[in-house]
């Protein structure tokens, strides 16, 4: 079992690892089964990727994570069937206030 991801883990500039994953009739059944019977956009679809990209690089992770705030930034739209390979690197870390901060970087790339 690997160790529990910690802030002394992180390490700004360092790539935590990646993901690759489809586009495929799976996700986009999982994708309706939480919002309904609507077709599920690429835009959606590339934001399900990343998340889930993140939550298989920086695992497992200690009880009390928040996660304070995202920005996302879509170039192009995943295209049912393509494969997208998601890169997480540690952007960078602080102490604020006492609270112990991780910024991350989630970068995806389909072909």
């Amino acid at each position: 079992m690997k160790p529990v991801v910690v802030f002394e883990d992180f390490v700004p500039g360092a790539i935590l690892g990646e993901a690759t994953e489809a586009f495929d009739p799976a996700l986009a059944a999982g994708w309706q089964r939480i919002f309904g019977p609507r077709p599920a956009d690429g835009a959606s679809i590339a934001l399900v990727m990343m998340m889930r990209a993140y939550l298989a690089v920086v695992a497992p992770r200690p009880p009390g994570n928040i996660h304070a705030r995202q920005r996302f930034t879509l170039v192009a739209e995943p295209q049912s069937g393509e494969r997208i390979r998601t890169v997480v690197t540690c952007v960078g870390k602080e102490v604020k206030r006492g609270r112990r901060q991780v910024e991350l970087r989630a970068a995806g790339a389909g072909g």
